[in-house]
């Protein structure tokens, strides 16, 4: 069983913490939203009634069959990207994409690129830098003061990347201000340079899975 050190603790439960107080901030706004009857219309010409800040591409896709949702990996809305559990704001066009289409296939190494994260924090602490998809699978980069990783450690986080699979954890969105990014990210130096070298808007967004939560532009 992998064991998390007291200092991987620390800095995990605390992200937390804001994550979660700045994400009930979010649900409140969510609430506040005007609710509107919108029409989303699919490839083939056939429109559906939703409901804005409240229908997503999930309840549409499941709406036609539990087993495109089940298969659908990745949304498109007005032909950008879109988590499938993020609700539709208005009139729009709406693409349902699974693991065979390039993007799917993207979205899902991207997010399987979070799990092999969250596994390693569980693992070793240490501090996550890049995670991205690439050809045919993922990486993600950490940096340990006094240990690495070799082959021989990739079995034990293959199990517990699995077992955080069972648990079917939900991605969840969040936009955050860059001095909220800061003060999330302070305990990890190559969080606090991309933020401080490559954020230059108002706000982005991080994506939580488990008790990872990571800079993020996503969809997932």
């Amino acid at each position: 069983k992998a064991v998390v050190s007291t200092q991987s603790t620390g800095y995990i439960q605390d992200r937390l913490t804001m994550f979660d107080k700045l994400y009930l901030e979010y649900e409140e706004f969510l609430s506040t939203r005007e609710k509107k009857q919108i029409k989303i219309t699919l490839p083939d010409g056939t429109v559906k009634e939703g409901e804005s800040w409240s229908t997503t591409p999930y309840a549409i896709a499941n709406e036609i069959s539990s087993g495109l949702a089940n298969n659908s990996v990745i949304s498109k809305v007005d032909g950008v990207l879109w988590d499938l559990d993020r609700p539709l704001e208005t009139d729009c066009s709406l693409e349902l994409l699974n693991f065979e289409s390039k993007e799917g296939k993207e979205v899902f190494w991207h997010s399987t690129a979070h799990i092999l994260g969250e596994a390693m924090e569980r693992r070793y602490g240490g501090c996550l830098c890049y995670g991205p998809p690439i050809e045919g699978g993922f990486y993600y980069d950490m940096h340990m003061e006094e240990q690495s990783v070799c082959e021989a450690d990739y079995a034990g986080l293959e199990t517990i990347m699995k077992s955080i699979v069972k648990e079917k954890q939900d991605f969840q969105r969040l936009e955050m201000t860059k001095e909220d990014l800061l003060e999330m990210f302070k305990y990890n130096e190559y969080k606090v340079r991309i933020i401080n070298n490559k954020i230059h808007t108002p706000t982005t967004t991080v994506y939580r899975c488990g008790p990872l939560i990571d800079l993020c532009r996503g969809p997932h």
